[in-house]
């Protein structure tokens, strides 16, 4: 893969996203950074091919079939979902519209809430991972070492979230990326009740419940007792060029994000891409979890130990120490395939963990291929 000239205004000091990082060239090989399906619908790029035609004109400024259609698949009243460019721009307006006096993070979390909650001017909360998560596959002994238990201290304890305050905001991705821990939605529920009790707000970031079919969201209670809900379409259309996503709760604050936005916030594409997405059938859009299957397989084989969770990634440790791992990252970017390491979730040894995502599901031999292939 090639490097280009990036930003010189980019403000990360690092990626710890999958895909491509800035100035990186997009294309490679084999991307098992990323958690975008591998399995676009033919009947979606036929769509958008259609909607093209429609792009020399201005599209509904507020994307009102669009947000009709997600209203009744989830069942929540006007004015209680809003739209954008993708789940992580809605974060970013809910944290900043919402001016919560302190943002709480239980670990593993995806970094841009920290960013989002320390760009609005919020107190960050981190809360480190509470629950020990069993391992499958051949422990190294350094990694015992290394984590000072027989499982991966990586996951999220929900009894262990209290001493709330007014005007929290908790955040609760289910399932946890990258983990897979799933939370029943009996759990979350209670979570809430919680939150509610001590007048703070629950965000639950939903992005990987589609490929769950749903079986612990509860986006149909947004709205009540400040319950905001964030789904991504972004990871169940494999079309990541087209961002759009959806946030969903009390009406007040969401009025404050659409107003946030303004009108257009969805171009042609992605409100053709919205309505796909609600109208569709609610398959696991194409994911199985069999597919995970030969990919564990092969991980054992090669002496892998792997975290198994729900959702479709998986996260694996190959019993190396930190400058080993980086060293197997570099080499297989050399050879076209993408890794990402584990750094950027918030819990203690992400340097030695890597979270596979989709195209390894997809092509766990070619993966494993080039994990074996020297320099």
């Amino acid at each position: 893969m090639t490097e280009k000239s990036s930003d010189p205004d980019n403000h990360l000091e690092f990626w710890d996203h999958g895909g491509p990082a800035p100035g990186e060239e997009a294309l490679c090989r084999l991307d098992a950074s990323t958690t975008v399906n591998p399995f676009p619908s033919g009947d979606l790029l036929a769509r958008l091919g259609r909607a093209l035609s429609g792009a020399t004109r201005y599209p509904d400024p507020f994307a009102e079939e669009g947000l009709l259609a997600a209203r009744r698949r989830y069942g929540l009243p006007p004015g209680h979902i809003a739209a954008a460019g993708g789940a992580t721009l809605l974060l970013y307006a809910l944290i900043g519209e919402g001016r919560f006096s302190r943002v709480v993070l239980p670990a593993p979390i995806f970094s841009e809430y920290r960013r989002a909650a320390v760009a609005s001017g919020s107190c960050v909360i981190s809360l480190p991972p509470a629950r020990v998560l069993p391992w499958s596959g051949t422990l190294a002994p350094f990694l015992r070492e290394f984590f000072a238990t027989p499982g991966l201290p990586w996951g999220i304890e929900l009894g262990e979230i209290g001493a709330l305050r007014p005007g929290d905001l908790v955040v609760l991705v289910n399932p946890v990326n990258p983990t897979g821990q799933e939370f029943s939605r009996e759990e979350v529920l209670d979570l809430l009740q919680r939150s509610q009790k001590a007048q703070a707000a629950l965000l639950v970031d939903e992005s990987f419940q589609d490929f769950l079919c749903d079986r612990s969201s509860v986006i149909d209670r947004a709205g009540e007792g400040d319950l905001f809900v964030l789904r991504s379409l972004t990871k169940i259309t494999g079309l990541p060029g087209i961002r759009a996503g959806l946030l969903a709760g009390p009406r007040e604050l969401v009025a404050k994000v659409r107003d946030r936005f303004g009108p257009w916030a969805l171009g042609t594409l992605e409100q053709s891409l919205l309505l796909w997405a609600m109208e569709a059938k609610r398959e696991g859009f194409g994911y199985r979890p069999e597919a995970k299957e030969r990919l564990l397989s092969l991980l054992f084989s090669e002496g892998w130990a792997v975290c198994p969770g729900s959702g479709p990634f998986v996260l694996a440790s190959p019993g190396l120490r930190p400058e080993e791992a980086q060293a197997l990252k570099e080499r297989l970017r050399r050879r076209g395939v993408r890794l990402r390491q584990a750094t950027g979730f918030g819990g203690r040894g992400g340097e030695v963990l890597f979270r596979l995502g989709f195209e390894a599901l997809l092509f766990p031999e070619a993966l494993m291929e080039a994990l074996r292939s020297p320099e």
